[in-house]
């Protein structure tokens, strides 16, 4: 197993997810709910989403080869995805104020374990674009499995976190979380211009330039 790409997509993930500031929209979503009813909830929100980047990450390089987009150009794309998302929690738009305002975009609810805790929480365009991406780097069934296990890491801390949302709330309090929430940004830029311009680079290679 080639440690450093499972490394690599468990800080990606970790990172894309964030179960800390998940959690505090989770939170907010099931104040109103019974305990049970809501890790009812989170289990059904962690489930959604294990499965849905499982298929993702078993599918997605057939649905490229088949839509005729290659690694490079699709690297490029998730890199832009990922950067926007960055750079939108850099800017405060992802801190729980402006998320659960009045005008905020997960208002209309149905059944939040699907939105928006499983998507776009726990499992977004971004997460998905990071799977994709590191699926592509895996050559052999111990990598693959090494992303699979990632996934599963992820989740099962996003769910711990869920559970814990109101002890993680009161331990960091709004101030923390906002701060949090920007280096995450920060490093989630960072890793969406790495896959720029890798993609970039492949395309150079390809091109002989």
């Amino acid at each position: 197993m080639d440690f450093n790409l499972f490394l690599s997509i468990l800080i990606s993930l970790f990172v894309i997810v964030d179960p800390i500031g998940s959690s505090a929209v989770y939170a907010s979503l099931t104040a109103q709910e019974s305990r049970e009813k809501a890790r009812k909830t989170a289990i059904k929100a962690a489930g959604i989403a294990f499965m849905l980047l499982i298929l993702i990450a078993l599918s997605g390089q057939f649905l490229l080869h088949h839509l005729g987009i290659s690694l490079p150009a699709f690297k490029i794309a998730g890199g832009l995805l990922l950067f926007v998302t960055g750079f939108r929690m850099i800017m405060g738009l992802h801190d729980r104020p402006k998320l659960m305002s009045p005008d905020g975009p997960y208002q209309d609810q149905g059944d939040v374990a699907v939105f928006p805790l499983s998507i776009p929480l726990l499992a977004g365009p971004g997460t998905m674009t990071a799977v994709l991406l590191h699926m592509t780097a895996a050559t052999t069934l111990m990598d693959k499995g090494s992303i699979f296990l990632a996934i599963f890491i992820i989740q099962s801390i996003a769910l711990f976190c869920m559970f814990g949302a109101a002890k993680l709330t009161e331990i960091f309090g709004a101030t923390a979380n906002s701060i949090m929430a920007r280096i995450i940004g920060v490093l989630m830029a960072a890793i969406s211009v790495q896959f720029v311009a890798d993609g970039f680079v492949e395309i150079v290679k390809r091109a002989n330039f």
